[in-house]
C-alpha cells in the first residue's frame, strides 16, 4: 500500500461549524468539494519520475554497517591502551585540600564515564590518556559558585585518581549470534543478508512510488482552481497533529518542542508558520483527492478499511489494530484507503516515462 505523508497526516476528523454559514464539514467523505475545488485534467496525464535505483552490494555492506556501529559492545581497553572521552572508567580517588582530605571527596570503584561532566571542570579530561593501573594528581579548582557546596566555592583542590579499569565501546562483529539478538526473525549471518535486501529493494520501492505520487499530486494540482481556503478545523487538525508528534520525536531526545525546533537551527515563530502553510496545501491536496473520488464514483467499504488497518498495525508492530488507532489521531481512516485508492486510479491512468 502505498504510503504519502501529506495523504497520511492529512486526514480530517471532526466538524467545523461556520457563525452565519450553515454547517460544513471537515471530513472529506462528507465535504461539497465542488465549492472548494475546479478539477482540471487528471487522466492520462504525463510525468517522469527517476528510475527505480538498484541495491549495490556496496549499499547493502554499508546498511549493514550502519547498524552493527548502531549496537556497539562494552569491551575491555587492550593493555597499555589510553582512556577516551565515552569510556567508562572505574576509579579509586581521593581529594585533599590544603593536603587534607575532605568529606565526600574520595571513593573507591567509582564508574565514570568520561565526557559526562559528572565531575568538575578538568577531573575527567584528565583522566583522557591515562591508562588502567596508572595513578594521576589532578590539581583543579571548584567552580565559582559551586551550588552543590557553596563552602568550596572555588577552593584550589588535588585529586589523586588511580584507573582501575576501562571498558570502552567497540563495533561488534556480524555473526549468527549478533544476527540472533535483533531479533528480526533471521538465525545465520546468511539470512540476515536476504533479510536486508528485501528490505533495502522495497525502501528502493517505496522511494520510486513516492516520486510517482508526489509528481502525479503536482501535476493534477497545478490544473486545479481553488475557489477558497480548506475549512479552519482541517488546518488546525493537521498543525496540531505535527506539534504533537514533533513534541514526541522532542521528547526522546529529552527536550521541548522549543528546545528541539532550535536545535535544528530553527524558531518557533518560522516553525509555526511553516507547519501552517504545510497544512493548508495538505488540506488542498487531500480536498483535491476527494473531488477526483466524486467525479469517478471512487467509494470505500467497511472492509477495505479494516484491511488497511490491520496491514498497517502489522507492518508497523503494533500489538492491535486498537493500538494502531490511538497512534494515528484521527478516525476518518475511510479518508486514508480513499486517498490511497484515488492515487491507484490516477497513477493506473498516467504515462509514466524515467530518466
Amino acid at each position: 500500500m502505498r504510503k504519502r505523508l501529506v495523504v497520511w497526516i492529512g486526514m480530517m476528523v471532526s466538524v467545523l461549524l461556520l457563525g452565519g454559514c450553515g454547517s460544513e464539514t471537515a471530513v472529506l467523505s462528507e465535504m461539497k468539494t465542488g465549492s472548494y475545488v475546479k478539477l482540471g485534467e487528471y487522466k492520462g496525464i504525463e510525468i517522469s519520475v527517476p528510475a527505480q535505483s538498484e541495491v549495490t552490494e556496496e549499499l547493502r555492506q554499508n546498511y549493514i554497517g550502519y547498524i552493527l556501529s548502531s549496537h556497539p559492545q562494552w569491551v575491555e581497553a587492550a593493555d597499555g591502551a589510553g582512556a577516551n572521552v565515552g569510556d567508562v572508567v572505574n576509579i579509586d580517588f581521593e581529594g585533599r585540600i590544603d593536603g587534607e582530605l575532605f568529606e565526600g571527596g574520595s571513593s573507591q570503584g567509582y564508574e565514570l564515564q568520561l565526557g559526562s561532566h559528572a565531575f568538575i571542570e578538568g577531573f575527567e579530561d584528565g583522566l583522557v590518556g591515562v591508562s588502567r593501573g596508572e595513578t594521576k594528581d589532578l590539581t583543579l579548582q571548584f567552580p565559582d559558585p559551586y551550588e552543590r557546596n557553596p563552602d568550596l566555592s572555588g577552593v584550589p583542590v588535588v585529586f589523586t585518581v588511580t584507573v582501575n579499569s576501562i571498558q570502552t565501546q567497540q563495533t561488534p562483529e556480524l555473526t549468527d549470534a549478533f544476527v540472533q539478538s535483533l531479533d528480526v526473525g533471521c538465525n545465520t549471518v546468511k539470512e540476515y543478508e536476504s533479510y536486508i535486501q528485501s528490505l533495502l529493494d522495497e525502501e528502493m520501492k517505496n522511494t520510486y512510488d513516492r516520486n510517482v505520487e508526489d509528481a502525479l499530486i503536482g501535476q493534477v494540482m497545478s490544473g486545479c482552481s481553488f475557489k477558497k481556503d480548506p475549512p479552519k478545523a482541517m488546518v488546525d487538525q493537521y498543525y496540531d497533529r505535527v506539534v504533537r508528534r514533533m513534541s514526541r520525536i522532542a521528547a526522546l531526545s529529552g527536550m521541548t518542542l522549543e528546545e528541539y525546533i532550535n536545535a535544528q537551527g530553527y524558531n518557533m515563530e518560522g516553525f509555526e508558520e511553516e507547519a501552517r502553510a504545510g497544512a493548508a496545501e495538505s488540506c488542498r491536496e487531500s480536498i483535491m483527492l476527494q473531488a477526483v473520488a466524486n467525479a469517478e464514483g471512487i467509494t470505500v467499504s467497511q472492509e477495505e478499511v479494516d484491511t488497511m488497518l490491520s496491514e498497517q498495525a502489522q507492518a508497523g508492530g503494533y500489538e492491535s489494530v486498537d493500538a494502531l488507532k490511538a497512534d494515528l489521531d484521527y478516525d476518518n481512516y475511510e479518508d486514508y484507503v480513499m486517498c490511497d485508492k484515488v492515487l491507484a486510479f490516477l497513477r493506473e491512468q498516467a504515462v509514466v516515462s524515467e530518466y
